[in-house]
C-alpha cells in the first residue's frame, strides 16, 4: 500500500507519493500513472530537502517539468515555512517564490540552455530544461488542429535532442494572449499544460511579461534578464492509498 496525494497545476497532474519513487519499478511508475489501471497522472513528482525529482509516464525519469517543479516547490514550503528558496532540479537550481498561499500561487526560475534555433518560417527549437520543436499554426486553426496525428513524427527528431522533443503548437490570439497546445514526450499524448513550452515560447516572441493560454488553464511568464519566471495555480486535488502490485 502506498499513499499517496495529487496535484494538479493548469491541468498537468501528478501523483506526489510519501516514498521516494526510485524504489518503484519502472512498470510499477508506469501502473501508477495509467489512468485506466491505477491513478492517473502526466508525471510523478517527489520533493526532499530542496530537492525535486520528476519521472513521467512512461515510468522514466524526465528533464526539468516547469508545472511538476511549481507543485515540489509547495511541498518544501509545506515542509519548511520559506516562501523564497532554491530548489535543486536535474538541470541545475531554480528559485522559487510562493506568491500566494490560499490560493497557491507559485513562480519558479528557468534558463535557456542555448540560445533559440530557428528551423523554418514557422517553427523553433529552444531548450528550457526540456527540449521543445515550437511550431506556429493560424489562431483560427489552433482549437481544432490534429496535435495527436501531426506532433507524433516530429516528436522524434533525435538531431534536435537524443531523447526527442516536446511539440507544442501556438497562435497569438486577436486579445494580445498567447495560446499554445503541447504534446509531450515521456507521456506520448497532449497534456492540459506544459510549463517548459510556455518558457520555450517567451524565448521567442516579444514581451517583458505574456499571459499564456492553455487548454488547462493560464500561466504567466516574465523576464528578468536571462531569467524567466513561470508562475500561475496549484491544485491538491486528493489524497488516497494506492493498493495494486503490479
Amino acid at each position: 500500500m502506498l499513499r499517496f496525494r495529487k496535484f494538479q497545476a493548469t491541468g498537468n497532474d501528478f501523483v506526489v507519493l510519501e516514498v521516494p519513487p526510485a524504489g518503484l519499478s519502472v512498470a510499477q511508475r508506469q501502473r501508477l500513472c495509467d489512468r485506466h489501471l491505477g491513478i492517473g497522472a502526466d508525471g510523478i513528482v517527489h520533493a526532499e530537502a530542496s530537492f525535486f525529482h520528476y519521472w513521467n509516464a512512461d515510468g522514466q525519469e524526465g528533464s526539468f517539468c516547469g508545472n511538476g517543479a511549481r507543485v515540489a516547490a509547495w511541498l518544501e514550503h509545506e515542509r519548511t515555512g520559506a516562501r523564497e528558496f532554491l530548489l535543486q532540479a536535474a538541470d541545475g537550481p531554480h528559485r522559487v517564490r510562493i506568491l500566494s498561499q490560499q490560493p497557491p500561487q507559485i513562480a519558479v526560475s528557468l534558463r535557456v540552455h542555448a540560445a533559440p534555433r530557428a528551423l523554418a518560417a514557422d517553427r523553433w527549437f529552444v531548450h528550457t530544461g526540456s527540449p521543445h520543436l515550437l511550431v506556429a499554426v493560424p489562431f483560427e486553426a489552433l482549437e481544432s488542429y490534429p496535435v495527436t496525428q501531426v506532433a507524433p513524427p516530429l516528436r522524434w527528431q533525435t538531431e534536435l535532442d537524443a531523447g526527442g522533443v516536446n511539440v507544442s503548437f501556438f497562435a497569438e490570439g486577436p486579445d494580445g494572449a498567447w495560446h499554445i497546445r503541447t504534446y509531450e514526450r515521456g507521456v506520448e499524448a497532449e497534456t492540459l499544460s506544459c510549463g517548459t513550452a510556455c518558457v520555450a515560447l517567451a524565448a521567442i516572441v516579444p514581451g517583458e511579461s505574456l499571459s499564456i493560454r492553455t487548454r488547462g488553464g493560464t500561466l504567466t511568464v516574465g523576464r528578468e534578464a536571462e531569467v524567466y519566471w513561470l508562475s500561475g495555480p496549484i491544485e491538491e486535488t486528493f489524497r488516497g492509498e494506492w493498493l495494486a502490485r503490479v
